[in-house]
């Protein structure tokens, strides 16, 4: 399959014309709905959020070099960005011919697992819960680098050298099938990370709906309990509440920033940092400074793996977004140690090692998933707002 410079420009287009009339002060006049500019991709394993699973869609996956591959179940993933299909699936080897001219990797902190392999161009395509007239399911095509992972491997390493000797890594798999995730977070490059961008991410890079090239979009979706929404429009928008996102330091004008927060526990001092309200884990790690550090209590967690320290049933948790003054949203959580499904408590608040002077975040909240009980996510790729709506 060839990638035309006209579907190159149809998504370039789109982002031009929203920067006209993006805002630093108030979010942009967001466009009317219509059959190619928004679309709504359920979830194929709700209820969302669960706290043994992470949020999944069926997916194809199409490139120059791969003949079409339907994926029944892609998990979903708000803390980190980017495609990832094991090579093997796509019937890549060591002697297939691809582009192999941009080598790359995904490091996911939470499990140490480290993929690397080969950025190419890619068709993704999502499906609609409605029929056409011979009932097939309504499709979105995105238009993304996909990394066709031709090595997997666990290495803790990585997150400190940002590389891995052999001797490092551990469960290694040559180009692997298994593995099938849509990354679709925002802020997540680093220096371990470069390539964590904007144009990885499907959902803020829809090329067609329903078969017909993408009409007056503005890039951007919603996570909801039942799916994404894709393409933001007036009608849909109106309920949240918006807080502006920063520009990623030496970036472009779309790689925006995880949303700022304010957080204390019990009653110490406020925190101001970044939040991740991170899909992709049922577990909570906070990262506050020193002097709020030391006095907290914490035991050893009953609940996630190797039992990291974790807050002590009793502390109380309070988080602001973006700061406690002017807030759009806020919760409090009193930690029991006995999550229910359908609350917003965690497994665990993991408490991490206070931010270094050289932290690009300052303290920190991966809230984990089960936030998603309390709210809506909105994120507007082209103008950079954050949105949140409670239920």
């Amino acid at each position: 399959m060839r990638f035309s410079s006209l579907a190159a420009a149809s998504a370039i287009l789109p982002l031009a014309l929203a920067q006209e009339q993006c805002s630093s002060v108030e979010p942009p006049t967001y466009p009317e709905a219509n059959p190619y500019n928004t679309a709504f991709l359920p979830f194929v394993n709700p209820p969302f959020p669960d706290l043994t699973s992470t949020p999944s869609f069926g997916i194809s996956v199409k490139t120059e070099w791969s003949k079409n591959k339907y994926i029944r179940r892609a998990g979903m993933d708000t803390g980190s960005t980017g495609v990832v299909i094991g090579g093997g699936l796509l019937g890549l080897s060591d002697s297939t011919q691809f582009d192999r001219s941009t080598p790359g990797n995904e490091y996911l902190s939470s499990s140490g697992r480290l993929w690397t392999g080969y950025w190419i161009r890619a068709d993704v395509t999502f499906y609609t819960a409605e029929r056409d007239e011979k009932g097939r399911r309504k499709q979105v095509v995105t238009h993304v680098p996909i990394l066709a992972v031709n090595e997997s491997s666990i290495c803790f390493a990585f997150a400190k050298q940002g590389y891995c000797s052999d001797s490092d890594k551990s469960s290694v798999s040559e180009w692997p099938t298994d593995i099938h995730y849509i990354g679709v977070g925002f802020g997540r490059g680093s220096v371990q990370q470069p390539q964590a961008l904007p144009d990885k991410v499907p959902f803020v890079n829809v090329g067609k709906i329903s078969g017909e090239d993408v009409e007056d979009i503005h890039q951007g979706y919603i996570l909801s309990q039942a799916g994404i929404r894709v393409g933001l429009t007036s009608d849909e928008v109106a309920p949240f509440h918006k807080t502006k996102l920063d520009v990623r330091p030496d970036s472009k004008s779309n790689d925006w920033q995880m949303v700022n927060m304010a957080i204390r526990i019990d009653d110490s001092p406020f925190n101001y940092g970044k939040a991740l309200l991170d899909t992709g884990i049922n577990q909570s790690y906070v990262a506050v400074n020193q002097d709020i550090q030391s006095e907290v209590k914490t035991e050893a967690s009953r609940l996630i793996k190797n039992s990291p320290r974790v807050l002590a049933p009793g502390s109380l948790v309070e988080v602001f977004i973006p700061d406690e003054k002017n807030p759009i949203a806020n919760y409090t959580v009193t930690v029991t140690g006995n999550p229910t499904a359908a609350g917003i408590e965690p497994p665990g608040f993991v408490m991490e090692a206070p931010p270094s002077p050289s932290s690009t975040t300052g303290p920190f909240i991966n809230t984990g998933r089960m936030v998603y009980n309390g709210w809506d996510a909105m994120l507007d790729s082209d103008c950079g707002w954050f949105g949140l709506k409670k239920h």
